[in-house]
């Protein structure tokens, strides 16, 4: 557990259960003021864990001097009072003692805070969220393709912000005027937390996710609405009341099976002389390749067309993101189709179930070889490592600087290393790289770096030079990037 999370966990905790010991003692409006101020707090924590210490300074600092204005001056000046504290959070002056405290602060007080997630299904859920990212790339390439994209992305978010520090000032003022909450406060309160929500996924995913959460948000207000107003029939109450949540419910279902279903798959294609096979290896499971969770592995192979497999891929995918495991790779030998799955090994029973899912799919006999990979090498030796899958690795990321318009030189960046200091110096000879480390094992690493033009035969014949002089004095491949 990192020291931020565990102050911000202890800090939290106690204003948490010094709620609980206020709410005893205090007069009712009393406990309004107190709840006020402790959630306040809570918010400032929130800004610290996920923010990091600059920002939470910065704006600590910025609702000191809003409060002890709204404090000092008469009631008719709050509108001005929370109108400029707006402009405060949004322009943010301090900016430059935020940029002085970022460069003087330790690093894990700085750094955003990032969640993830531990237990058996770590793995999956490092992988779902590639794949998410993946699934959202569209949108994310118009950031880098077309400007009015990005600026009314960011004009949006900023606009959001600003909303939303304009109702939580307004809000807070209001309860502490009138030391009660009402129900126009919850409304307000429930507004500003979906339009945090909806900013933090614009600026993460974009129009389209920010866009599911507003249809989603709407069903609860007019419940609440519905419930509380004094000039609606009882009757009519009862009728609309029960329609408007079963349709909130319903569209819930409907969002939750469509999260599941928004699945991706960006394949390393090439053809393996030495198995004789079309290959389509996960991109996005690369990252995980050594994880020390999927350890089970399922090979499954049925005698169907290429043409009829890819057609019920999509189906495959959605149902492994359902049960959590991880589709690998792909492969066809012109008559069998083979698809390669890892599991954690408390999944067993899925693998057979998946086996059974397939063979309803294709209509046909699905053969099954389940190992375990405890070492982790047969990923790596199947396809990690194979000539082809590093050159289609590196076409693949030359493709997709193409799709984001940039074009021209490309730098070819790979990691190797070697255990022989002789070999090294010989490569060394071929291609100048840069040294990493040399451990006290004699492992030498270096990183060899060659710019080329952005053609996909160029790229090829580089790496598969690369690769041969690196197979020539015994070196081993760990990594291939591209940068521009």
């Amino acid at each position: 557990m990192s020291r931020r999370l565990l102050i911000a966990l202890t800090i939290g905790s106690s204003i948490i259960v010094s709620m609980v010991i206020a709410s005893y003692f205090l007069q009712s409006d009393e406990q309004t003021i107190y709840a006020l101020v402790s959630v306040l707090f809570l918010l400032y924590v929130a800004l610290y864990l996920f923010g990091g210490l600059a920002k939470l300074i910065v704006f600590f600092i910025y609702g000191v001097l809003i409060a002890i204005s709204l404090a000092l001056f008469s009631e008719r000046f709050s509108f001005a009072i929370i109108f400029i504290g707006t402009l405060l959070f949004v322009l943010n002056p301090l900016a430059d003692l935020e940029t002085y405290l970022n460069k003087t602060l330790d690093d894990q007080d700085i750094e955003p805070f990032k969640v993830t997630w531990l237990g058996k299904f770590e793995t999956f859920y490092s992988y779902r969220r590639e794949m998410k990212s993946h699934y959202h790339l569209p949108q994310v390439r118009k950031l880098y393709t077309k400007k009015w994209y990005q600026k009314a992305r960011t004009i949006t978010v900023i606009g959001l912000f600003a909303i939303d520090m304009f109702m939580l000032i307004f809000v807070a003022n209001d309860i502490a005027l009138f030391r009660t909450i009402t129900p126009n406060n919850v409304l307000v309160i429930y507004f500003i937390t979906i339009i945090f929500i909806m900013m933090i996924l614009l600026h993460k995913k974009g129009f389209t996710t920010m866009m599911r959460v507003v249809r989603l948000s709407v069903f609860l207000p007019v419940i609440f609405i519905l419930s509380i107003t004094d000039d609606i029939d009882l009757t009519y109450k009862w009728i609309f009341v029960p329609v408007v949540a079963v349709f909130g419910i319903t569209m819930g279902v409907i969002e939750l099976i469509r999260y599941y279903m928004r699945v991706s798959y960006s394949a390393y294609q090439y053809y393996d002389q030495d198995r004789q096979e079309l290959v389509f290896a996960n991109a996005l499971f690369e990252p995980l390749v050594y994880n020390e969770h999927t350890t089970e592995i399922g090979h499954y192979g049925m005698e169907v067309s290429l043409e009829t497999f890819q057609a019920h891929f999509t189906e495959i995918l959605i149902y492994a993101n359902y049960h959590r495991f991880i589709i690998t790779a792909y492969t066809h030998n012109k008559k069998y189709a083979y698809i390669y799955a890892e599991f954690h090994q408390s999944q067993s029973n899925r693998m057979i179930k998946f086996q059974s899912f397939m063979e309803n799919i294709f209509r046909t006999h699905v053969g099954l070889r389940q190992f375990s990979d405890l070492n982790r090498k047969f990923y790596e030796n199947t396809f990690f490592h194979n000539s082809d899958y590093i050159v289609a690795r590196a076409l693949n990321l030359a493709h997709l600087l193409n799709e984001l318009e940039i074009r021209g030189e490309v730098i070819i960046s790979l990691m190797v290393y070697f255990k022989q200091k002789e070999q090294a110096m010989d490569y060394l000879k071929a291609y100048p790289s840069r040294e990493l480390d040399y451990n006290e094992d004699g492992v030498i690493t270096l990183q060899t770096n060659v710019r080329v033009r952005n053609l996909d035969y160029i790229i090829e014949n580089t790496v598969r030079d690369i690769l041969l002089e690196l197979k020539l004095h015994q070196g081993t491949y760990v990594r291939i990037m591209l940068y521009y």
